[in-house]
């Protein structure tokens, strides 16, 4: 007796839900599963040998810019801010994927939308990199490369360090050719871990070994692998504070991206 009760309500619940779910049907909206993965970089980065790492989220700090990509994408489909205040969204030619500036510090999420395809990417603006060089020097003494950069970090955060790309210094010698500018410059990573507290400036200097001599007639500030906020970022810095293109590289450390 107890077991039919139990089964009689049971198909009473189930008629009711059966009733409530067909009153509400027709004015559900269905939404697509995300299909769409998003990447860092742009998608030509691969053609030479620079690692991308696929990412559910990304940061940016204010005033600069980080480019993403997606395999899964066209050149139809479209990414947007949901909140323009936040972050705005420019479109790469040849479907090389979009490049999100950094506007104002806080979080929105990235929209992409073609046809039924979707996709989401979470994004946070940081406090502003007020990392800047003030000066370098480069010289070169038995056989080995010496470049120096000193930095201030005028954040109220520390920023560490991890490497210096030498190759992106451009160090070019007398009787050297200038590479052009569809010349692509291989990445000379050079672990190097320097700690800037906040507020404070300090030098810092990495080494290689050279067959080259004679005078250095030109060169560059270098490209450098970065942790700010818990996240690892890319970037050359001059006189000013940074600005411009930078990549994002989640929680990859220098030591993980080089292997």
């Amino acid at each position: 007796m107890f077991a039919k009760k139990i089964l009689s309500a049971a198909l009473t619940a189930a008629m009711l839900l059966s009733g409530a779910h067909a009153k509400i049907l027709p004015q559900a909206t269905v939404y697509a599963k995300d299909s769409v993965s998003f990447y860092s970089g742009l998608a030509w980065y691969e053609n030479f040998d620079m690692k991308t790492i696929k990412i559910s989220s990304a940061k940016v700090p204010a005033g600069c810019s980080v480019p993403v990509y997606s395999k899964d994408s066209s050149a139809s489909g479209t990414l947007t801010s949901s909140d323009t205040k936040k972050a705005k969204i420019t479109t790469m030619h040849q479907n090389m994927g979009w490049v999100a500036k950094g506007l104002k510090t806080g979080k929105t999420s990235l929209r992409y939308k073609e046809g039924s395809k979707t996709g989401k990417l979470d994004l946070e603006v940081l406090p502003e990199l007020k990392l800047k060089a003030v000066k370098k020097s480069v010289k070169v003494k038995n056989g080995k490369l010496s470049l120096t950069v000193k930095y201030q970090n005028n954040t109220d955060t520390d920023i560490v360090i991890e490497g210096v790309d030498i190759g992106s210094a451009q160090i070019l010698f007398e009787g050297e050719k200038e590479p052009s500018k569809d010349d692509v410059i291989p990445c000379r990573w050079i672990a190097k871990k320097v700690t800037l507290p906040a507020g404070a400036t300090k030098s810092i200097t990495v080494t290689e070994q050279t067959k080259q001599t004679g005078k250095i007639k030109e060169y560059r500030y270098p490209a450098l692998y970065l942790k700010y906020y818990n996240s690892y970022f890319s970037l050359i810095t001059s006189g000013t504070a940074a600005k411009g293109l930078i990549d994002y590289y989640n929680t990859t450390s220098l030591s993980e991206y080089l292997k």
